[in-house]
């Protein structure tokens, strides 16, 4: 006997034909082979106990709370469902024959439809994410975190930019103010001082669309009227309440990032009782937020935030778990680029993390990662074609 690892359909349907089973029960086994693991938030007991069962009968099972069975009808308690989709199946057949357990009959439907890799508005143009994006990241602030990124003069960063894009860079993201753990805030006055040196000249000199990393609604509304088509803000649309009110009234595009804290004072003793559980309810909040005010909604990256307002174990929960994100359907972004998640447990600076950051790339591209934001733009491209040929 040998244990398969079946990643996919295609590799399932191969073993299937190898062994010549009938290629009528190939969907059957398919959906056998896909084992999803599903949280339940907000049922009453009763939901939970009925869910319980009928996820036994039918070969699953449902991790609920020990006081369940003795809880008060008021209360609203998580469970945890392990199944495979013929199970699945199963369960929300049994489920729509009693019309009050609907709401979780619809869920599951939700968990069984496959979902279209997502799109990207930006523009007049719409990108479609059948492979990995790599971001190029330039600093031109005097303190970034990483000496290797930082570029001051006009003719440096056009350079830079110009390399980038021959090497692959499928967006640029530029930053005028620093946001490494501790920075001080920049004024809004010196952060477009620093782009009216360097932005037109680059936008002239490159075809790829500019991202503005900044969470200030003026030095946004700067940017955009120079071309820029993206906005990045860090903190997710919470620092400035103009923001949204810009980016919706420019049909620019956004990246909502999440964020524990304020650079300054993020990485002071953060702690999360839910770490994905945080993160994911803090985007779906800034998502519905961004599109009640306007922000079309297929305009919206989301970004997890590693490195900002993290312990070392969070980034690498996240990492780890960052296929969970995807279920909004928008552009999952990452910056893991060089940061001291990956050289902090060896004690190696930021100009010797290279090969560390490549090696997590690879893992958050697995792990369903749509844009990797990195500084090493021909490194980065070069893994993430590999991975991407890997996983067709």
């Amino acid at each position: 006997m040998r244990n398969l690892i079946l990643s996919n359909s295609d590799s399932v349907i191969r073993e299937l034909k190898h062994i010549g089973v009938d290629t009528n029960a190939y969907s059957l086994f398919i959906n056998k082979a896909n084992y999803k693991i599903s949280k339940f938030e907000g049922l009453s007991c009763a939901q939970a106990n009925v869910l319980k069962q009928t996820a036994l009968i039918c070969g699953a099972d449902l991790a609920i709370p020990k006081t369940v069975y003795y809880g008060s009808k008021r209360k609203k308690i998580a469970a945890i469902l392990f199944a495979n989709f013929r199970e699945i199946e199963k369960i929300k057949m049994r489920l729509e024959e009693q019309p009050w357990m609907e709401p979780i009959s619809k869920q599951l439907s939700e968990i069984l439809v496959a979902k279209p890799p997502p799109t990207l508005k930006i523009g007049n143009k719409k990108l479609e994410f059948n492979r990995t994006y790599i971001m190029g990241a330039i600093n031109i602030t005097p303190d970034s975190f990483y000496t290797g990124s930082r570029y001051t003069t006009k003719d440096t960063v056009e350079r830079i930019a110009q390399e980038m894009e021959e090497e692959g860079a499928d967006f640029l993201d530029i930053g005028a103010e620093s946001s490494r753990p501790g920075a001080e805030r920049v004024d809004k006055k010196e952060e477009i001082e620093r782009l009216k040196k360097i932005l037109p000249a680059v936008i002239k000199s490159t075809n790829i669309p500019i991202s503005i990393d900044t969470y200030k609604a003026d030095t946004a509304s700067f940017a955009i009227d120079q071309g820029v088509k993206v906005i990045n803000d860090i903190s997710g649309l919470s620092f400035d309440k103009k923001m949204a009110g810009v980016i919706a009234k420019n049909k620019a595009s956004l990246i909502i990032m999440h964020i524990k804290g304020t650079p300054r004072t993020m990485q002071v003793n953060p702690q999360y009782k839910d770490l994905m559980g945080e993160i994911y309810y803090y985007l779906r909040g800034k998502i519905d937020f961004a599109t009640l005010k306007g922000i079309e909604l297929n305009r919206i990256i989301i970004d997890p935030g590693l490195g900002f307002g993290k312990r070392l174990e969070d980034n690498y929960e996240i990492i780890n778990r960052l296929n969970e994100l995807t279920s909004f359907g928008r552009p999952v972004l990452v910056g893991h680029s060089r940061k001291s998640f990956i050289g902090k447990p060896f004690n190696i600076s930021p100009d010797q993390r290279l090969e560390g950051t490549l090696g997590v790339e690879a893992i958050l591209i697995r792990n369903g990662a749509s844009i990797i934001r990195v500084h090493d733009v021909l490194e980065a491209k070069k893994v993430a074609m590999l991975i991407d040929k890997i996983k067709e």
